[in-house]
C-alpha cells in the first residue's frame, strides 16, 4: 500500500513517513523541501504527485499565524487541501487523513483572550473562534466532509500542541503556568500523533467522516489540574473530575473511531 504525505520534510510528517516505512508502506513524500519538491499550490504538480497513490495524509499546512499576512495564511492552508482532496478523489483514492488542529475552538490565536467556559473539551465543544488560523482548520474539515459525501474516508486529527517530551519540559512544565493558559496546559507527543495518522488509514465501516481529538492524557505540568484552574481560569466550569495531572482534553471519541490511545507521557521520557 502506498500512502502520499504532503508536508513529508515537516516535524509531523516527517515523523508519519517514518512510522509507515516500519510499518511497511511505501511512501510518496510530497513536500517543497527535498529533491523531489512538489508545490501543494499547483494543481498538476498534486497530481502528478498523487500517481499510484491508495491514500492520503495530509500533514503540510502553515503552522501557526505568525508573520504571515492572514490571507497568504488563508490561502495557503486552504488551498493545498483542496488541491490534496479533489487530486485524489479523481485518481480514485478513497482514504484520506487530514492535520486539523485543537487552535480550531479559538482560545490559541484569539486577538483577544476568549476563554474557556466548560471543560473537558471533546469534538463537540463549541468553536468560538475569531482568528483566521482557526477558520482554515474549519475549512478544511467542512472540505474533508465534503468529499466524505463523495465517497471518500477521511478522517480530521485535530492535534493539540504537537511536542518532543524535552519540548514539552522546556515550554510548558518549566514555563510559568499562566503562559499556556489558553492551551490549558495540554500536549500531545509527537509520535504518538503520527500513530493517530496511520491507525486512521484503516477501512471502517461506519463513520465515514470523523472529526477526532488527539491530545495527551496528562497536562505538561506537575501541579493538579484543578489547581491550575483555580488559580489561572477560575471562571471555567468542570463537568467530570479531574483526578491528579489529567488532561481537560476528552479523547474517547478516538480510542473509540481509530483505537487510539496516548500511550506514553513526558514524565518518564
Amino acid at each position: 500500500m502506498r500512502i502520499w504525505v504532503s508536508g513529508a520534510r515537516g516535524k509531523l510528517g516527517a515523523e508519519v513517513c517514518r512510522q509507515l516505512l516500519a510499518d511497511g508502506y511505501e511512501v510518496i513524500e510530497a513536500d517543497l523541501a527535498g529533491p523531489d519538491a512538489v508545490d501543494l499550490m499547483d494543481r498538476d504538480a498534486v497530481a502528478r504527485s498523487l500517481r499510484g497513490a491508495d491514500a492520503i495524509v495530509h500533514c503540510a499546512a502553515i503552522a501557526s499565524p505568525e508573520n504571515i499576512e492572514p490571507v497568504r495564511l488563508f490561502e495557503l492552508n486552504t488551498i493545498t487541501t483542496f488541491n490534496a482532496l479533489e487530486e485524489a478523489w479523481k485518481q480514485g483514492i478513497r482514504t484520506a487523513v487530514l492535520a486539523s488542529s485543537g487552535s480550531i475552538y479559538g482560545t490559541a490565536w484569539s486577538p483577544e483572550e476568549i476563554g474557556t467556559p466548560d471543560v473537558p473539551i471533546d469534538e463537540n465543544t463549541e468553536l468560538r473562534y475569531v482568528d483566521p488560523y482557526a477558520l482554515t482548520k474549519d475549512v478544511l474539515e467542512r472540505m474533508g466532509q465534503t468529499y466524505a459525501r463523495r465517497g471518500v474516508q477521511v478522517t480530521a486529527l485535530r492535534f493539540h500542541w504537537i511536542l518532543t517530551p524535552d519540548e514539552v519540559r522546556r515550554y510548558i512544565a518549566d514555563a510559568p503556568p499562566e503562559d499556556n493558559r489558553r492551551n490549558l496546559w495540554g500536549y500531545v507527543d509527537l509520535a504518538e500523533a503520527a500513530r493517530a495518522c496511520t491507525l486512521s488509514l484503516q477501512p471502517r465501516t461506519h463513520n465515514r467522516f470523523a472529526t477526532l481529538l488527539i491530545a495527551a492524557e496528562d497536562t505538561g505540568r506537575h501541579e493538579p489540574t484543578t489547581a491550575l484552574l483555580a488559580t489561572h481560569s477560575p471562571d471555567t466550569t468542570i463537568h467530570t473530575a479531574v483526578p491528579g495531572t489529567t488532561s481537560l482534553y476528552d479523547t474517547s471519541q478516538a480510542a473509540q473511531v481509530i483505537h487510539w490511545t496516548h500511550q506514553s507521557t513526558w514524565r518518564n521520557q
